[in-house]
């Protein structure tokens, strides 16, 4: 795959890409079928195995089709993809996934994602021949974008919380949960593009009126996908308190006010200004976050959690 991942997507180069995903599906297949024998679990694991490999005899197949024969094939393989990896409610419920399985895998996808936006803000930063007080702001307020961002995922938001699932409503939150991190990836990327966009413009300049909107929106969408992990914790899910879900909605909508400012803002300013708002939503998260553990209304019920299968 990764072999692959350099061409176009009508190259050849991603037919491979393709085929190699599938042969990674097959592999998971295979993996699957070793458990298969097992009573309590044999109906989720067989439906698995046999979604698995459906997608991946499409993923492999498509590599002979032409363009844009593969992108319908590639489309249809994802969708199996996705309906497989969504159980019935009732089959995570009475088999749930380890609880700290998800976390584990989405923190560390997280943290990849991260890594690639400050790689973005180095490439940044090569790119620049001199070195003013705008252009190193520029860098170092892209860097506390980063670290905003995961302080307010890990510490704000508590992304990292084991996720026991003892109900349909627990399954509930938990796909919410995996859902807003597609698009949480999704944002990080964009504003790491935007961050390198502006470190490497020339000192007080400006983004255009195209790029700050996709700027704002990401940091808008980030600020909101985080609202919306914390929502689905257990540390902040008990909470009653309207401001700190107000607030949180509030510097969305502020973000998302600098889009069409962008010929009076210059793009140093706007990196401030988007840092100031991660910033905002970090304080706002954690202090619901002491309160709720102050008055004892957090924290997992006295009562052992069941066990737990580790399947995703």
């Amino acid at each position: 795959m990764a072999a692959n991942a350099t061409g176009p997507l009508n190259s050849r180069d991603a037919a491979g890409f393709g085929a190699a995903y599938g042969g990674v599906r097959a592999i998971l297949a295979l993996q699957y079928l070793r458990v298969a024998r097992l009573p309590a679990t044999r109906s989720v694991v067989i439906r698995r195995i046999v979604g698995l490999a459906a997608a991946a005899i499409i993923w492999t197949a498509s590599a002979l089709l032409p363009t844009p024969q593969r992108y319908t094939a590639w489309a249809f393989a994802l969708l199996i993809d996705i309906v497989n990896s969504w159980p019935p409610a009732r089959s995570t419920h009475l088999l749930p996934p380890g609880a700290a399985h998800f976390p584990e895998r989405f923190g560390l996808l997280t943290i990849i994602l991260l890594g690639e936006f400050v790689a973005s803000v180095m490439r940044g930063i090569e790119s620049q021949i001199g070195w003013s007080f705008l252009a190193a702001s520029a860098a170092v307020l892209s860097l506390a974008l980063g670290f905003a961002i995961w302080s307010g995922y890990s510490d704000g938001a508590a992304g990292w919380e084991v996720r026991h699932v003892r109900s349909t409503r627990d399954v509930i939150q938990l796909r919410v949960w995996i859902a807003l991190h597609f698009l949480l990836f999704l944002g990080i990327g964009v504003l790491g593009v935007g961050a390198r966009r502006a470190i490497a413009l020339p000192p007080g300049g400006h983004f255009d009126v195209t790029e700050q909107s996709l700027i704002c929106l990401a940091t808008a969408g980030i600020v909101l996908v985080i609202m919306g992990i914390a929502a689905t914790s257990e540390r902040h899910a008990r909470s009653r308190r309207q401001w700190v879900w107000l607030s949180q909605a509030g510097i969305a909508l502020v973000a998302l006010a600098l889009a069409p400012l962008s010929s009076q803002i210059i793009a140093t300013a706007l990196l401030l200004l988007l840092f100031l708002c991660f910033a905002a939503q970090i304080v706002v998260l954690i202090a619901n976050r002491r309160l709720l553990a102050g008055r004892g209304e957090s924290g997992w019920p006295r009562s052992t959690p069941p066990a737990t299968t580790s399947h995703s």
